[in-house]
């Protein structure tokens, strides 16, 4: 294993140069037998001078594995590059080469890769300057080079827009969490939703905002005065986004647990889907509160039934003043109807059966002549009623529920009402 430059009288009596940024931001945070690699091998490094990896354990009281970890971690943290040697055998079979790394932040050497990110100087993109410049603003602080270095892998390896690191600063300072690492995560969520321009990012706050404060009036609406855990956001945000319920029917669904000596989000969700699964069978949004009951609803049909027939009836009325033949032709075409009737039962032949329609067509030919004639419609006396899919019954052709129900409901409370203030007077 080399440590390169040109070798050097009296090395024993020479200094090492330790550059402060190494001292500032990466020792630290280092375990202590990787700094007496680093620094060892750094020794060696600037002479020049060549040092055997069996030596150099020997030498630290370390075993080769123990080395060979710490330059893994170190060209981790980006201070060096293991350079491989062909030939050699055994697990330190590669050179080392010592970063600047005061070039590497400042310097005018070009963007390297190493296994962190590849770096890009803020002192060489105008934009990502600027960042650094806002950023340390809304931190209030100075940011290290780590931190500068972590940064810039959020946008080269993540692709995140320095609009969507900015936005999340903003974010997350604004609620006490002036931690990188912790910025980093929203930085990962936010990207992984597609988020990238200011005013996206202003409206998903805001959307959050909004949430936020929906948890918490729902949770001291239980007499709860603390912030929702996880599972408590993902059981509302299920009662908003999946049952579509708004926040004034959820808090209504929580009122319902006031009697109860322990509030629990787990009944109001017992609740609320009993309250969706009622909305879905009887056509109507989950929102709309409900205070007809179905015998109600029946008895509206009921009604709606026999005001269509009491209306036909009265146009007939009018026809038959204004033109009795068609009088004559109703009961002659009620007749054959029953005869018809009939004779599917009795077993008419299917002559004398074809005959008796052809003399009711006859007969409806006639009559339409002359509703025409007289100035009525067609169908002027038929029963028309006000949902033709279900004839006022709530139930379809295929017997499901008509979609009429949801509009019916309303009108049967409005009905019910004027019905109870009738007899009040």
């Amino acid at each position: 294993m080399n440590f390169n430059r040109g070798k050097i009288r009296d090395f024993y009596l020479l200094t090492t140069d330790v550059e402060n940024m190494f001292i500032n931001e990466y020792l630290p945070g280092a375990p202590g037998e990787y700094v007496k690699v680093y620094l060892y091998g750094l020794l060696y490094a600037q002479p020049g001078m060549e040092m055997t990896c069996s030596a150099m354990a020997a030498q630290l009281g370390l075993s080769e594995k123990t080395l060979y970890d710490a330059w893994a971690y170190w060209e981790q943290m980006g201070v060096i590059k293991k350079l491989p040697r062909r030939g050699d055998a055994g697990i330190l079979n590669f050179d080392v080469e010592f970063i600047n790394l005061r070039e590497k932040m400042y310097g005018n050497v070009s963007a390297e890769k190493n296994s962190v990110t590849e770096w890009i100087s803020p002192f060489q993109n105008a934009e990502l300057k600027q960042l650094f410049d806002d950023v340390e603003t809304i931190m209030g602080r100075t940011l290290s080079a780590g931190e500068n270095e972590e940064i810039v892998s959020w946008i080269n390896q993540q692709g995140a827009t320095t609009e969507l690191v900015k936005g999340a600063f903003e974010y997350c300072c604004e609620r006490g969490k002036a931690n990188v690492k912790y910025v980093g995560k929203v930085v990962f969520q936010w990207h992984s939703q597609g988020l990238t321009k200011t005013d996206e990012i202003k409206e998903y706050i805001k959307s959050l905002d909004e949430r936020q404060s929906i948890y918490k009036r729902i949770l001291n609406s239980l007499g709860l005065n603390r912030n929702a855990t996880e599972a408590e956001r993902k059981m509302i945000n299920y009662w908003i986004d999946d049952l579509k319920f708004n926040t004034e029917r959820i808090l209504a669904a929580c009122d319902k647990t006031i009697s109860m000596a322990s509030p629990s989000l787990r009944y109001v969700n017992k609740v609320l889907e009993n309250w969706a699964q009622e909305a879905d069978e009887q056509g109507r949004d989950v929102n709309q509160k409900v205070t007809v009951t179905q015998a109600v609803l029946n008895r509206y049909y009921e009604h709606l039934r026999t005001e269509a027939k009491k209306e036909a009836e009265e146009k007939r009325g009018e026809v038959y003043k204004k033109v009795p033949r068609i009088a004559e032709l109703d009961d002659e075409l009620k007749a054959l109807g029953s005869k018809l009737s009939r004779g599917v039962l009795t077993g008419m032949s299917r002559q004398h059966m074809n005959e008796t329609r052809r003399m009711m067509r006859l007969l409806e030919e006639e009559r339409a002549v002359l509703l025409t004639e007289n100035n009525f419609t067609v169908d002027y006396t038929d029963i028309k009623y006000s949902c033709k899919k279900c004839g006022d019954t709530g139930i379809d052709e295929n017997g499901s529920r008509c979609v009429c129900v949801k509009e019916r409901i309303g009108e049967a409370e409005i009905w019910q009402n004027e019905k109870s203030y009738a007899t009040k007077k």
